[in-house]
């Protein structure tokens, strides 16, 4: 009987230790953030049919001028949500790559290295010498490629072509980097097609004389069929006046993050307020056929700080998939609607003569109309489809 009430006892101080640890379990047992940390999962349902993948296809590591390795670059892109990552090193510039040759100055054979430095580190605006660019271009992909695999993140290899005040330009979907490069960049550009890459202008610059033109030697390039897209947003700069030459030219807009330190630095509210930049790639699966195909018939949204640009029709596809509007009740003369945001991208939207709301993502809104509405119609002021051009999305109530 004595030990039955020890016994008890025990069980009853155990439960009771259990409880309290139960309560506080989210502190206890709070793991570390270390170099994985958390996946910030984004959700965005399929948009005609497609999956909607979030990508940043423009960014630097230690193999040109960037701070982090290409594993890093991948773990921070799966941390913030990404599907889909590209690390886009200069052929051109290389600058950690002096560092580190300074750092193995003692490794290197002196008879190799006869005292010379870092050979063709900074050939933006001159031509190499004869010795060429010496260094593997492929190996940041294929670094990059090994951390992806543990984590289930694609990684698309690509390289960036750079020429001062001439541009610069993305290629992706590339077979063999060291291939690429060459003194004129139009037969740079030209390498890389070859390759069946896709190309993009990097951060295009404005002519001076016009609001919305290119500098005559992108033109030129767009002429002969070398560009297939612009970024219009680089990290939180967008691009506006030329919002309407990418869309009318029927090129793939793209935002991206071009981060060479931490994504954090760039974006510092991500995680807050906004999430970093993402292209939103509208694709059947992700595989390197299907993102590309995605990319050639342009089916892109460019996400930066809750804005979205992309194709007029994109847009409102992207709308209806991802807000539900439902009648939720009637009193007198006005119909009470609600607004289920499916996503985890806010909405603002107008509807004439009303203020501003927000849909925030995950979220409910409330809408009153008069009863005798039967198609409401509003405008997404926080999606561009133009320069000054927000859709405008129809919703039949009856």
């Amino acid at each position: 009987m004595r030990i039955g009430k020890i016994a008890l006892s025990v069980l009853l101080t155990l439960a009771a230790f259990s409880a309290v640890a139960q309560k506080h379990s989210a502190v206890r047992h709070y793991p570390m953030v270390n170099d994985r940390g958390y996946r910030n999962d984004i959700y965005i349902p399929n948009v005609m049919g497609y999956n909607v993948y979030k990508a940043d296809l423009h960014t630097h590591s230690i193999y040109s001028d960037g701070d982090m390795t290409p594993e890093l670059r991948v773990r921070e892109a799966w941390n913030d949500g990404l599907d889909i990552i590209a690390v886009t090193d200069h052929m051109e510039y290389r600058r950690i790559e002096r560092d580190m040759f300074h750092y193995m100055k003692d490794y290197i054979d002196p008879e190799l290295r006869k005292g010379k430095k870092a050979v063709n580190t900074n050939v933006l605006n001159k031509t190499p010498n004869s010795q060429g660019l010496l260094v593997d271009f492929n190996l940041g992909y294929k670094t990059a490629l090994r951390e992806a695999k543990k984590l289930d993140i694609m990684v698309i290899n690509g390289v960036e072509i750079t020429r001062g005040k001439l541009g610069d330009y993305n290629a992706l979907f590339t077979t063999d980097n060291n291939a690429i490069y060459d003194p004129n960049l139009e037969q740079s550009i030209r390498n890389a097609r070859a390759q069946g890459a896709f190309i993009f202008h990097n951060h295009p610059q404005y002519s001076k004389k016009t609001e919305s033109s290119m500098p005559p030697h992108c033109e030129e390039f767009h002429s002969k069929g070398l560009i297939d897209g612009f970024e219009i947003a680089n990290g939180l700069i967008l691009y506006d006046r030329l919002i309407d030459y990418c869309l009318k030219g029927d090129y793939a807009p793209f935002a991206n993050s071009d981060a060479h330190g931490f994504v954090s630095a760039r974006f510092p509210n991500a995680g807050k307020e906004y999430y970093r930049n993402m292209t939103l790639i509208l694709a059947k699966d992700r595989t390197e056929e299907s993102i590309k195909e995605a990319l050639n018939t342009k089916r892109t949204i460019d996400y930066t700080a809750n804005m979205l640009i992309g194709q007029e029709e994109l847009l409102k596809e992207l709308f209806n998939a991802c807000v539900e509007v439902k009648p939720l009740s009637k009193s007198g003369k006005t119909v009470t609607l609600m607004l289920k945001n499916n996503s985890s991208l806010p909405f603002a939207i107008v509807v004439k003569g009303k203020r501003e709301q927000t849909i925030f993502a995950h979220a409910t809104a409330i809408l009153e109309v008069n009863k005798s509405v039967d198609v409401l119609k509003f405008t997404v002021t926080n999606m561009l489809c133009g320069k000054s051009l927000s859709p405008v999305i129809s919703c039949k109530l009856k």
